[in-house]
């Protein structure tokens, strides 16, 4: 098994109970629930990502350890780079002789953040207006997929088919990851490939010929409508919550929705990966599947991914095929770092820094979820009466345990009695927030921020991350 390839694919912004896995009505994800019923699959049953959007998580997934460790995103806003001096599981697998490749069409995953750190081989893939302007791989593909999502839903409403294209990335990426792996790596060689996809982040448009499946076609063009009003960038999005804009029932189903939709997209794009990886070699294959945080619809009046550790937000799924012997239970809970510090033990490339636990082991209790500053001042700026008691500001921890969630830092705590996350309870359980504290004193020391170089992001990084919703 020290030889096997792995390849470790993470969907965009998917939560837990939007997938069948989990006992969704909708079967959004059918190769996934597949590979999880296969002979060597498994189901994590209660998964938590490190933190609740896409920087953090990501860096805690590659160096195996907490946003308090890392420090990608802990000023909310990843003015800086992961430190130098950081492990990464694909470095300590290239050391070990693998090839390490990574694709990427998120800004935040690139080596404008430093997350590229320890792989071989990495591309940052987006369809662009750009791509269709130049002559090379990338321009040809993107015309011909522009050219597909034409023969799909051929059709006069030029403004349908530029949503069709823009939000074809999917294909772009998985049409790349199939090539390196069947023509570019060197196959005598094991390969650990960490693939991120893009659905389904806000706004959920997805290509017409999957949405279909769960809407009317001819409603698409005003659902479109809607919903990129609704997450209209950065400033739409704070300014709703703001100010209480709440979602109509109606809005609400229409975005839960255009969302399943995208994960449906997503899941199909995870098929096209999975094959390719099972081609490239004779080897077994580790496949890992995972989202990096949740989304929210509205719940407790957020949208979108930030702010706040609610479980919408941080329990995500988890499958994995072609390891023995991972122990998931009700009473299990398991975190994205102790699949990192699993693989890298699996693999003998295990280091002092990963700070997880090895899934074969079973018996874990708790699982961490951190957020960084949350710049309350920029919501009240759009409302300077909303309400941002119920909103930690500073950085602070989330416990998770089968049944409990505390929230801590140096100013406060809060004891939850899962599923309610409305009710501090802490008052009246006084040793269950003892015993979760002491987890954060043994496992948590924040690192200063002002650690590691500054990002760097040009102008058309910083223009792709304000239209999904980072940056003012």
């Amino acid at each position: 098994m020290g030889n096997s390839d792995i390849l470790w694919v993470t969907l965009e912004s998917v939560r837990a109970d939007h997938t069948p896995m989990y006992g969704y009505e909708r079967n959004t994800t059918p190769f996934i629930a597949s590979l999880a019923d296969s002979s060597d699959g498994t189901v994590l049953d209660t998964c938590i990502s490190q933190s609740m959007w896409t920087p953090a998580s990501t860096a805690s997934i590659l160096t195996g350890s907490y946003l308090s460790t890392h420090n990608v995103g802990q000023d909310g806003k990843v003015k800086r780079k992961l430190h130098s001096e950081l492990d990464t599981l694909p470095g300590v697998l290239a050391e070990a002789g693998y090839e390490t490749a990574l694709f990427s069409p998120s800004t935040y995953i690139s080596d404008a953040t430093g997350l590229t750190s320890g792989f071989t081989h990495s591309e940052l893939i987006k369809l662009r207006k750009e791509n269709f302007s130049t002559f090379d791989e990338t321009g040809r593909l993107s015309w011909k997929l522009a050219f597909k999502r034409f023969r799909e839903n051929p059709t006069l409403d030029l403004r349908m088919l530029k949503r069709d294209i823009e939000n074809s990335t999917n294909e772009l990426l998985s049409t790349r990851v199939r090539r390196w792996m069947r023509n570019e790596s060197d196959t005598d060689s094991p390969a650990f490939s960490y693939v991120h996809v893009p659905s389904p982040h806000h706004p959920y448009v997805p290509i017409s010929a999957v949405a279909k499946e769960y809407y009317d076609r001819k409603d698409l063009p005003a659902a479109y409508d809607t919903i990129e009003e609704i997450y209209d960038g950065t400033e739409a999005i704070m300014d709703r919550m703001a100010n209480g804009s709440e979602l109509t029932p109606q809005q609400t189903e229409m975005a839960k929705t255009l969302y399943d939709a995208e994960i449906r997209y997503a899941d199909q794009t995870v098929e096209r990966i999975v094959e390719a990886a099972r081609e490239r070699s004779d080897r077994d294959l580790i496949v890992v599947i995972t989202a990096d945080h949740g989304d929210m619809f509205g719940e407790y009046g957020l949208l979108g991914h930030n702010l706040v550790l609610r479980d919408e937000l941080i329990n995500v799924p988890m499958v994995v095929s072609g390891i023995d012997g991972i122990v998931s239970t009700e009473t299990d809970v398991s975190q994205h770092i102790d699949m990192t510090y699993t693989l890298a033990n699996l693999t003998d490339t295990l280091t002092e820094q990963f700070e997880g636990r090895d899934l074969r082991e079973g018996d874990r209790e708790w699982a961490i979820s951190q957020r960084g500053v949350a710049h309350l001042d920029e919501y009240r700026k759009y409302n300077p009466e909303f309400d941002t008691s119920q909103f930690f500001e500073e950085p602070y921890t989330c416990v998770r345990t089968a049944t409990h969630k505390y929230l801590g830092n140096r100013h406060r705590e809060v004891l939850y009695d899962l599923p309610d996350e409305t009710a501090d309870v802490s008052e009246d359980n006084p040793e269950i927030v003892r015993e979760l504290s002491a987890v954060v004193d043994q496992e948590i020391q924040w690192i200063p921020d002002s650690q590691g170089e500054a990002a760097e992001y040009d102008d058309r990084m910083r223009a792709q991350l304000q239209d999904l919703g980072y940056l003012t």
